[in-house]
């Protein structure tokens, strides 16, 4: 009886000690994701956080290399470095690639079929990201070829028809909208990606509130219905798949903005007025499409044709959108791309580089417009952030911005990210001022968590460790006094 004594009282101490341990490391955990308010969530025509008394403006870069540079340990200094750069510089949001089909580095190697070394790159971006307070949006996959996409996916089910014999009609690289063996491969990276724990912090992304949202696909065309009612159906079957497992973050479809022939909608808006098989109003009415994005590229989508035709259009194509954005839609809208080739100086003319740096200005300046006067259009994201030294140059493109060395853009940059804090700043006080002082502030009420499950994540994980390390000391302790 008193060797069972004894063993109940350690039992019950080493129990005790455990919890306070365990607590006081969920609380610490759970603040620092209360402190950012848990998820960003949409308010009409705003991104929230909190009790919507925050509304989130996004100044932004694209940098797809990050899960890539990352997967090998020793780079990832350079992930270190564009995260601490572009937070110097005030920028909030980073949107990059969570896909590699197929090719010499990928995440997803043949369907279903994932590197670790590729995860664990993905999971340092996002723990990175959390940790410089800087959001990111992160892609499902790609129209083009660039790392697979679309073609990839419509090979590997072609391999899999051939080998097992099935009688799959598979053409093009379009087949990927409407073949089901093929959605059904995406689906599962959907699932995959979405209910990943990451290796760094311990969350699963799903729950991660430094995940703005999901991309569904980069730039989605279709050649083979231009006016886009295919794009359409898959956005209508994806979207709300996405939400049955993770109903708290955002998502939005990769648009570029092309308009198709539904309601509302004009091609003569369009480059060169064609379809590209896509329609910008109807596809992000689609069930579960929490907002809107453009891109902006009017000298490549324009090629061939004058400065000032690319402005005018430039003008028109954003004008629109606002317009269409705040009258059908309802929704923020985000131009997730823009950018300006920077071309061989040209004899007599302005360099590349003020061009370049005149353009975004222009964007920014939009932006910014919109912003401050309540408008959907609330914040963009530049085509590319780059570093400087070695094992960079391979991926210039002509777009890149090295921030350091490029000093006007980088002041533009910064100007426009400090006047978007400052919004954000002034909504917050307008907000705490109409709710009046009587009515305390929640600060990351576990309420914004979504609607999957009712708990926090961390208390979840904190239940189940408790169990898993209740368990080893009962045994442990069973051993000893046995």
């Amino acid at each position: 009886m008193k060797t069972q004594a004894l063993a109940a009282a350690i039992s019950l101490v080493v129990i005790s000690f455990l919890l306070t341990v365990l607590w006081h490391g969920f609380v610490a955990a759970a603040a620092g994701q209360a402190g950012e308010d848990g998820m960003v969530r949409v308010d009409g025509t705003r991104f929230v956080v909190g009790d919507g008394d925050r509304t989130v403006y996004l100044s932004g870069f694209n940098a797809y290399w990050l899960m890539e540079m990352a997967s090998d340990p020793s780079q990832r200094g350079k992930v270190v470095a564009a995260f601490g750069q572009a937070a110097a510089h005030g920028l909030n949001l980073a949107r990059t690639w969570a896909f590699s089909d197929g090719g010499d580095r990928p995440l997803q190697s043949s369907p279903g079929v994932y590197h670790e070394d590729m995860f664990q790159g993905l999971d340092f971006v996002v723990a990175e990201a959390r940790r410089h307070g800087i959001y990111l949006l992160l892609c499902l996959t790609n129209n083009f070829d660039d790392f697979g996409g679309k073609r990839q996916y419509v090979q590997w089910a072609r391999e899999d028809v051939a080998s097992a014999g099935a009688g799959h009609n598979l053409t093009s690289a379009d087949d990927f909208f409407n073949s089901t063996l093929v959605k059904s491969y995406y689906k599962n990276h959907v699932k995959t990606v979405l209910t990943r724990v990451n290796t760094v912090t311990g969350v699963a992304y799903r729950d991660d509130p430094a995940i703005l949202g999901w991309e569904l696909m980069n730039e989605p065309r279709c050649n083979a219905e231009p006016t886009g009612a295919l794009v359409q159906s898959w956005v209508e079957e994806m979207s709300p798949y996405l939400k049955t497992i993770d109903a708290s973050h955002l998502v939005t479809a990769g648009l570029e903005g092309f308009y198709g022939d539904g309601p509302h909608e004009s091609k003569e808006l369009n480059p060169w007025s064609i379809y590209y098989g896509t329609n910008f109003i109807a596809t992000h009415r689609a069930s579960g499409i929490d907002f809107a994005t453009i891109h902006l590229y009017p000298d490549v989508w324009l090629w061939g044709t004058t400065a000032d035709e690319q402005a005018a259009f430039f003008r028109n194509w954003t004008a629109s959108h606002v317009q269409d954005t705040e009258m059908h839609l309802g929704m923020p809208l985000l131009v997730t791309e823009y950018g300006k080739f920077i071309w061989e100086d040209q004899d007599g003319g302005e360099n590349a580089t003020t061009r370049r740096d005149r353009f975004l200005g222009a964007v920014l300046d939009a932006i910014y417009e919109s912003a401050s006067e309540g408008g959907p259009l609330v914040g963009g994201a530049f085509w590319q952030l780059l570093l400087d030294g070695d094992g960079m140059d391979a991926l210039k493109d002509g777009y890149q911005i090295v921030l350091p060395e490029d000093e006007h853009a980088a002041s533009i940059i910064s100007e426009h990210s400090e006047k978007m804090a400052k919004l954000s700043e002034h909504d917050a006080v307008e907000a705490r001022g109409r709710r009046g002082r009587s009515e305390p502030r929640k600060i990351g009420g576990f309420g914004s968590w979504g609607s999957r499950s009712s708990s926090h994540p961390y208390v979840h994980r904190f239940l189940v460790r408790f169990g898993f390390l209740y368990r080893s000391v009962s045994s442990l302790l069973g051993a000893v006094c046995s």
